[in-house]
């Protein structure tokens, strides 16, 4: 139906004036269409670990490296091991969909973000990773959205 298409194009549970999500919501939210089996996205940050906030309490979830830590290590099986792990404990919290991994390439040491993004300043290198971190995630049930892909550096 018309309503249902427009649905997706518009998430559920956002508090702008506190910008975060109403108690009880994910930091993104589409809500599920269930007369066509089409289930809710639970979209939550972030690619080193659940974002918690007031329906999940601080000191429930774990803070792994941060993704530029884990492209120092150039190694997929490791990234992709470590993102299963990460991919479990949004699982476990209800999130079927993870805002990242964030894939920018740094070109200056400036960036207030590099920490986030998992190709360092090799874009081949992230390449590897970033798809490892992906089959990780989606071999547990959690959807990655790759995001960050330019001009995040400012």
């Amino acid at each position: 139906t018309p309503a249902e298409k427009l649905s997706l194009l518009r998430g559920v549970g956002w508090n702008a004036s506190a910008d975060a999500p109403v108690d009880g919501w994910y930091g993104g939210n589409i809500p599920a269409i269930e007369r066509l089996g089409v289930p809710a996205l639970k979209m939550q940050d972030a690619s080193s670990g659940f974002r918690t906030g007031d329906s999940v309490p601080h000191g429930s979830a774990l803070g792994w490296p941060s993704m530029l830590a884990l492209a120092s290590t150039w190694d997929p099986e490791l990234v992709e091991a470590v993102a299963v792990a990460i991919g479990r404990q949004f699982k476990g919290k209800g999130a079927n969909m993870i805002l990242g991994p964030g894939v920018q390439v740094s070109r200056t040491a400036w960036g207030g973000r590099n920490h986030d993004f998992i190709s360092g300043e090799d874009p081949h290198l992230g390449s590897q990773l970033a798809s490892a971190y992906v089959r990780g995630m989606q071999s547990v049930g959690v959807m990655c959205v790759a995001k960050h892909w330019a001009f995040n550096e400012q």
